[in-house]
């Protein structure tokens, strides 16, 4: 892979190694995004769209260096048809984004509302008992003798008066005498009466405490979840809130505007950040001819006919040898029987001209 992109961008400055690393580290996130969108739908989607995401972060690249190489046509072409596919980038981060926040902020509502029933639910169940202990304080300061009394043996007292209204039936003398008898056994009756009432409410407030009890453990137990990206949103609606209309308290369009405006601007950084930086780098490709520095000058060739020494019969020096130019680099042949051959050839040949020199 190292090799790939080397192949593709060439040797760089460190600028350009800069923006490549930056590049592929936002492209492998941004793809990263684009999958976990997709992956909502099927693997395919996942996987399509992740290689989309690739596609949308070289194109404006490809179609730059068909430019620079005199392809304008299809420099054109690519140029277009990168606007549609950085379109369809965008809407995968859009969608990713917005859901991803909507679904922190709705897991919180959620989840807070379970928090708020649940300390309102305790707390009424508080006020319920709160009502009943006031009840029962109200009864007992009008009913003092009940803390004392007891309905089981009050209710014994009503056998007794019973058994004298029936004797006193059997005499069949029931008049005056029967008459005070019940008037006495409806007395009981009535305080009887009067100490269920004080024991109804007594055994309200055990099961009502009982109840409250297991409320507030529950509202215990039910954690208040706290949103980021509420926040954030609070924060940057209520902000132009206050710079626009110097109020805290935002309307409901702003606050919703500012939700709308983060997704897009996410999304938008998502899209355009890998194409930019790889755009970029790209600029800071070094050409062939770049390779060649200005203090590296070529060698000359020497002629196949091979150089004449400055003296017959002398050594060729090293410096006169062959030398072969390469594109980038330039050596120097150093084989000894070459440079023997040469000599001897020159020397031959100068004993076969020195008498033509010597005439002339």
């Amino acid at each position: 892979m190292q090799q790939l992109f080397k192949e593709m961008f060439g040797e760089m400055s460190a600028w350009g190694r800069f923006w490549l690393f930056l590049g592929l580290m936002t492209l492998v996130w941004a793809a990263a995004m684009s999958y976990s969108f997709g992956s909502e739908i099927s693997f395919k989607h996942a996987a399509f769209l992740t290689c989309l995401s690739a596609v949308a972060a070289f194109l404006p690249d490809a179609a730059r260096q068909q430019w620079d190489d005199g392809r304008r046509s299809i420099a054109l072409v690519l140029g277009l048809l990168a606007l549609p596919t950085l379109l369809i980038e965008f809407y995968t981060h859009a969608g990713y984004t917005a859901g991803l926040r909507g679904s922190n902020i709705e897991t919180a509502q959620v989840q807070n509302m379970r928090h708020d029933g649940a300390q309102k639910t305790a707390e009424e169940n508080a006020a319920l008992l709160a009502s009943f202990k006031a009840q029962l304080a109200k009864f007992r300061s009008e009913n003092e003798w009940t803390t004392t009394a007891s309905a089981d043996a009050l209710r014994k007292e009503l056998t007794a008066h019973d058994k004298a209204i029936e004797l006193e039936t059997a005499r069949k003398g029931c008049k005056v005498k029967c008459l005070a008898l019940m008037e006495k056994k409806a007395a009981v009756e009535a305080k009887i009466a009067v100490i269920e009432k004080g024991n109804d409410l007594a055994k309200k407030i055990d099961g009502m405490q009982a109840v409250v009890d297991k409320k507030r453990d529950v509202a215990a137990t039910v954690e208040h979840k706290s949103s980021a990206v509420d926040h954030q949103n609070k924060f940057l609606a209520k902000s132009v809130s206050l710079i626009s209309n110097g109020s805290l308290n935002p309307s409901e369009i702003l606050t919703e505007s500012a939700t709308q405006t983060v997704n897009l601007a996410m999304a938008l950084a998502g899209t355009g950040l890998p194409a930019l930086a790889l755009f970029i780098a790209g600029l800071y490709r070094r050409r062939d001819d770049d390779h060649t520095h200005p203090h590296q000058e070529r060698s000359e060739t020497v002629s196949s006919s091979g150089a004449s020494p400055a003296h017959p019969g002398a050594p060729v020096p090293r410096h006169t040898l062959p030398t072969i130019i390469h594109k980038h680099t330039t050596n120097t042949v150093q084989d000894l029987r070459a440079r023997d051959m040469v000599a001897e050839l020159a020397a031959n040949f100068g004993r076969a001209t020195a008498g033509y020199r010597q005439a002339a």
